[in-house]
């Protein structure tokens, strides 16, 4: 039986509305550093996802915000610890938490929101299933992240694996812990939309920072392309057309989901191979 309720869908001010409200009773450094970083702004991708899913399944507002919060409160610890480990100075036109407060601020203020992420799944209508789902997400960013630190210039094939590793995870599990919320299959046929996604996510990512990753010897698609003998401009039209591939694997993936819960993905899709067009048509 679903955990339903005939109410008004909520927003992404609910979302942040929630986060402060975790973070308000702790006055500590930490804390601060972890507002400081949220007051950035960001686009709460996986907050959208979660509330799109539970939308459709009309989720009650309880489950409904355990979707959606908690994967976008685990998605900013990782960068907030991936800016440290990647020695990024920048995050969303700021000083990142770790170059604003130091690296011990940084690392404890990834760790809190990790431990927010899990107080916000308490609310889950089947919290035991949706741990489970939330464990298993963070494992595998984990190892992604140890192989994207560990890899240079890695070939386009193992590029793939790394960034959906990376992020595909995180992008899929809004969707599986409304899945979960709403006692329907399709556990698998998420985590392989969600690791489509990242591949585009990540491509797109990297086309902007190739200047900053070529600097930093980090992993890049574009990079990797330009060490196998293509220009730069070729490895840019390459790595789009394979983040365009990696797009229909994705719809593909959404469209086999029930009761319309893979429309968001669906929806992500599109506004990622828009974003791809306009990379491609300002190379011309």
């Amino acid at each position: 039986m679903r955990d339903t309720h005939l109410n008004l869908p909520l927003t992404l001010h609910d979302v942040d509305a929630a986060i402060d409200q975790l973070l308000l009773p702790n006055l500590s450094l930490v804390a601060d550093a972890a507002r400081y970083h949220f007051s950035a702004g960001g686009s709460r991708i996986r907050a959208q996802l979660g509330l799109a899913a539970a939308a459709a399944l009309n989720l009650s507002p309880q489950a409904s915000l355990a979707c959606a919060l908690a994967p976008e409160l685990l998605h900013n610890a990782s960068l907030v610890h991936d800016d440290l480990q990647d020695g990024d100075t920048m995050r969303r036109t700021r000083p990142a938490v770790w170059s604003r407060f130091g690296k011990d601020i940084a690392i404890s203020t990834g760790d809190l929101l990790i431990s927010a992420a899990y107080v916000a799944l308490a609310q889950h209508p089947h919290p035991a299933a949706a741990l489970r789902a939330m464990h298993e997400a963070i494992a595998f960013t984990i190892d992604g992240q140890t192989q994207d630190c560990r890899t240079k210039n890695p070939s386009p094939e193992r590029y793939e694996i790394i960034a959906a590793n990376k992020s595909g995870p995180l992008l899929a599990l809004p969707i599986r812990l409304a899945l979960i919320a709403a006692n329907i299959p399709g556990q698998d046929t998420s985590v392989q939309a969600g690791h489509a996604l990242a591949i585009a996510y990540q491509t797109l990512d990297d086309i902007d920072d190739r200047s900053a990753d070529l600097a930093n010897e980090a992993t890049n698609i574009c990079l990797s392309l330009e060490a196998l003998g293509h220009s730069q401009v070729a490895a840019q039209v390459i790595a789009t057309a394979r983040a365009s591939a990696a797009l229909k694997t994705a719809r593909h993936a959404a469209q086999k989901l029930q009761d319309g819960v893979g429309t968001p993905f669906i929806a992500l899709a599109d506004r990622l191979e828009t974003k791809l067009k306009d990379v491609n048509n300002a190379t011309r």
